[in-house]
């Protein structure tokens, strides 16, 4: 399990329709490489689907409660990894980022159906 208050990112997730939220997590505490994973999510006594984004450099932790829309800065959230999706790659354009998030998406929601 990965936990971690909420705290203020760069707001890219929302840029691009993904909110995340950023988990104040140390590194030494992560046990898993980066990438994206689909993940279970737990906040406020509820279960949500989720994605789940480890970054290297900069050290970074990131997750997408899935159907959460409400501000939860300074709130603490649980994050129960499934499985790796895909690897964090660099794209040149916005439109290319967009597509592999969808595509990534639509691979984590497929999973946590089952």
């Amino acid at each position: 399990m990965i936990g971690g208050i909420v705290i203020k990112g760069d707001g890219l997730g929302h840029k691009y329709g993904y909110p995340t939220a950023n988990l104040d997590c140390l590194k030494r505490d992560i046990k898993i490489s980066g990438g994206v994973y689909a993940a279970w999510g737990f906040f406020d006594n509820k279960k949500y689907k989720a994605a789940l984004v480890i970054q290297e450099k900069p050290w970074k932790v990131e997750v997408y409660l899935i159907g959460l829309d409400e501000d939860i800065y300074g709130r603490h959230v649980e994050v129960e990894v499934v499985q790796k999706v895909s690897e964090l790659e660099k794209f040149d354009t916005k439109d290319e980022v967009i597509k592999k998030i969808h595509s990534d998406m639509k691979m984590i929601e497929e999973m946590l159906e089952k």
